[in-house]
Order: structure tokens, then sequence, then C-alpha cells
């Protein structure tokens, strides 16, 4: 996936929501006939009502465009090929199935499997007619005349074999607008593309020069550097690309994209937008009083032991900063002692004399993090995120690292599942701002799967 522009771009996205809306009520009364007449005498009695079934058409809808948005199905793609398309549509017609499934759990109503099956299938040549039909007025509202226009962060073969391979393209092709390197003096220019300065000069060029997308085409710089540069980048539909090795497509750290057959992963971009906004606020409130009411009588046991324990209130509350550096007040069952100064440097070692002997089984489980869930129904938090930091940490943030502050808290993220408390800061760090240029519902659900399994584990957690 390259940088569009973004005009265009946000125009196509329009009409294929469109196309999008259209599909699916089409697709659904076409599974109803189906249903009900061609296989009426095939299939065993079918007792509920249309109504039924029209009653669904905005969660399908809301459900549709969050599998289609996580697996980039309204990101124009300028990979050559069939295959690209095919696998984003077979990934999302996955998350469309199990999403449904879930939903239909959720409220207790026993659909038809024959109709959702009937409806998968029949949906996909419908909106893909649709999306055809769609993208080419699309085209004639807002025609893409010109790519593009991208700056190459790098130099020697890396940045060689991108330029080379760039110019491969297809119109309209990427307009190179120059070359920046990670030391002055090596080089003028590469494969005749004219060296304009330094990495440190990217966020001043990219707004001088209107850069769509940037390629990090270096073997010097390492993962933190980049990021820095990434997050000093206050434009937000600049889209990076990772020139990169086996080791993030092993990883799974991104979308890969392919030019030339040289794997390239998709940081992402900076802005996620109200959507994005409104798909995971959504999310959070089914999921956290559905975990509310369901961990219930556990917190209740964990509320009494502690009670009776006579060594403070049950639960701690400590302030924390949250999304945009506003301050919150956050739950959680307490595990150390009470004369313990509350706002000093959490435990990272699990003979830490401050926590109680039940402390540290609630840490080791994580059961302590449990009363957050009232801060995700409140706002304050998020089932996924980065960790709510103290006002004294927060305050030794540099200019990038409050970027941070973006987004709101989790009470999981990247940062646990993939090390915990195993990880220094500033990698913890890292894991956030790579979340937070690639968050998605289908990221946010690998994370809590994820998440489960490194709590039953209990690695990393004093």
């Amino acid at each position: 996936m390259f940088a569009p522009i973004r005009r265009q771009q946000r125009i196509l996205i329009l009409f294929l929501i469109a196309a999008d809306i259209l599909s699916v009520p089409l697709s659904l009364l076409v599974t109803w006939y189906i249903r009900t007449s061609w296989l009426s005498g095939l299939l065993p009695g079918f007792t509920h009502t249309i109504g039924t079934y029209l009653h669904t058409i905005p969660v399908l809808f809301l459900l549709w465009t969050a599998s289609w948005w996580s697996t980039g199905m309204y990101v124009q793609s300028f990979q050559q090929g069939a295959f690209p398309g095919l696998a984003r549509r077979i990934r999302a017609v996955f998350y469309l199935a199990v999403s449904i499934m879930a939903a239909s759990y959720l409220v207790k109503i026993d659909y038809s499997r024959i109709m959702l099956l009937i409806f998968l299938v029949i949906s996909q040549p419908v909106n893909i007619l649709f999306r055809k039909v769609f993208s080419s007025i699309a085209g004639r509202v807002a025609p893409i005349k010109e790519s593009p226009s991208t700056i190459v962060l790098g130099s020697g073969e890396f940045a060689e074999r991108v330029i080379t391979s760039l110019r491969k393209f297809p119109e309209p092709r990427h307009r190179i607008k120059g070359v920046l390197v990670e030391q002055a003096g090596a080089v003028e220019d590469i494969c005749g593309i004219k060296v304009i300065g330094e990495a440190r000069d990217l966020p001043r060029l990219i707004e001088s020069l209107s850069i769509d997308e940037v390629f990090f085409a270096s073997g010097s710089m390492n993962r933190t550097d980049m990021l820095k540069i990434v997050n000093s980048v206050q434009k937000e539909d600049v889209v990076f690309m990772l020139v990169t090795d086996l080791f993030e497509i092993a990883a799974g750290v991104g979308d890969l994209s392919s030019i030339s057959r040289m794997p390239v992963v998709e940081i992402g971009s900076s802005g996620k937008g109200t959507f994005s906004d409104l798909t995971k606020r959504i999310m959070d409130l089914v999921l956290s009083p559905f975990l509310i009411i369901s961990l219930a009588p556990l917190m209740g046991i964990v509320w009494v032991i502690l009670a009776l324990s006579g060594k403070g209130s049950p639960i701690f509350k400590q302030t924390r900063v949250g999304r945009y550096g506003r301050e919150f007040t956050l739950y959680k069952f307490r595990t150390m002692k009470p004369e313990a100064n509350e706002y000093e440097v959490a435990p990272v070692a699990s003979d830490d004399p401050r926590v109680t002997g039940t402390g540290k089984l609630l840490r080791k489980t994580s059961l302590d993090e449990l009363p957050q869930l009232f801060n995700v129904l409140r706002g304050h938090m998020s089932m996924v995120g980065p960790r709510p930091e103290m006002d004294f940490i927060v305050q030794d943030y540099n200019a990038w690292q409050r970027r941070r502050l973006d987004v709101k808290p989790g009470i999981t993220g990247l940062w646990q599942i993939m090390g915990r408390k195993d990880l220094p800061l500033h990698e913890n760090l890292e894991y956030d701002f790579y979340y937070m240029r690639n968050q998605s519902v289908m990221l946010d659900l690998a994370i809590l799967a994820r998440t489960v399994v490194t709590v039953l584990k209990g690695r990393g957690a004093y």
C-alpha cells in the first residue's frame, strides 16, 4: 500500500463506503430470497421473519466497514496483479464472519448459519460489482492526475534498490523529490536523484515539498532513530515505508507490500481520524461492561480478601496522565503496603518488599488490573493502548515521546504482550509508537488474545 494523493483518496473512500452501504441490504435481501424460495424444500423449516434480519442491517454495516477498514480495503493500492486484493478480501470476509458470530452470541439470538453462509458468498460478487462502478465514478469526480511525492531516506544499496524499483512502477509513478542521507557529505546523488539534506531535515522538507510518502532505506539507522524521525513529523497524512528484512515479516509487524519483490512494511500514517476513534470506543463499550459483569464474582472475592487483610483500602486510587495530558484517577486492587509511597517507580523485581503477599499473586496474574475496566467504561482508558504513566515520568518526556499522549492509555498493549516489565522504558515507547501508527480493531483483538496467553504464563509481571 503506497501513499495516494490524499484528496482523491478521501473521495474514493466515500464512494467505496457508499458501495458497501448498498451491498449489505441488497445481499441480505437476495440471501433471504434464496433461503426461503430456492432452498425452502431442501432444508429444515425456517421460522424467522424477514424483519428479524432487516433489523441487523445497521450492525452488519458497522461490522462490514470495520472488517474492510482493518484489512486495507479502503486504501488504494498500486501493487500489480490480482493477488494482493484477493488476499485482503479473504481476510476481510473471515473477520466479518467471526465478528457476526460474536455479535450473534452477545445478543443471544440464534440466527441461521445457512443464512450467514449464503450472505457471505452472495455479498462478495455484489460488493465487487458495486465497488467497480463506484470507483469508476470516483475516478471521474476526482481523477488522479499526479503521483505521490516521495522522499527516500538512506544511502547505499538499499536506497539504490528503492529508487530503481520505484522507477519501474506503471503510471502514475512516484515523484522522487530527493534523497536524505544519514550523514552529510557522503554522496551528492544516488541513481541520479539529488541528495537534498540529512535525516534531521525531514520534518521541514515534508512541509516545504508537500511530501506524501517517505521510504526508509537505511542499513545503518536503528529503529529508535527512525521512530524519533517519524514522530517529529507534524503532517498527519504522510505514509512511512520501511524497506525491511524477514524479521519484521515473521514478527507480523505490519502489512507487507512489495516493490520489485523487495519486502516493504508500511509503518502507518499518524492520523487515524474520527472513524477509528468511534469504532475503538464502540469496542470498549461492548467489552468493558461484558467483562465487568462476567468477572464480578471474581472481583468480589478479591475485594473481600483484601478487605479482611486489613492493609488499607482494597481499591487503590492513583492519578495518572491520559490522552492529551489530561489527568484521571486510575483504579487498581491494592497490592502494596499502605505505607509505601504511591508515586514511586513500580516494582521491577518479584521480591520487592513493598508488595504484600496477596499483592504478589494479584500482580503475577494481573488481577490487580481488573478495576481499570471501570476506567474504560468511563472513557478515561481503552482496552488496548499505551501504558498510563504517572506525572513525574511524563514530565521527563521529550517532544517526540509526548506524542504518546495522542491516544488513550490502555489496560494492555504491545508492551505487555512483547515483554512487559522485562523491557526497558525506551523499548516500551517503541512498541507504543508502532501501535499508535497501526492501530485497528483487528490489531486490538489480536493484542487482547495475546494478553490472555501472556497473563497465563505470568511473564514479566512483578
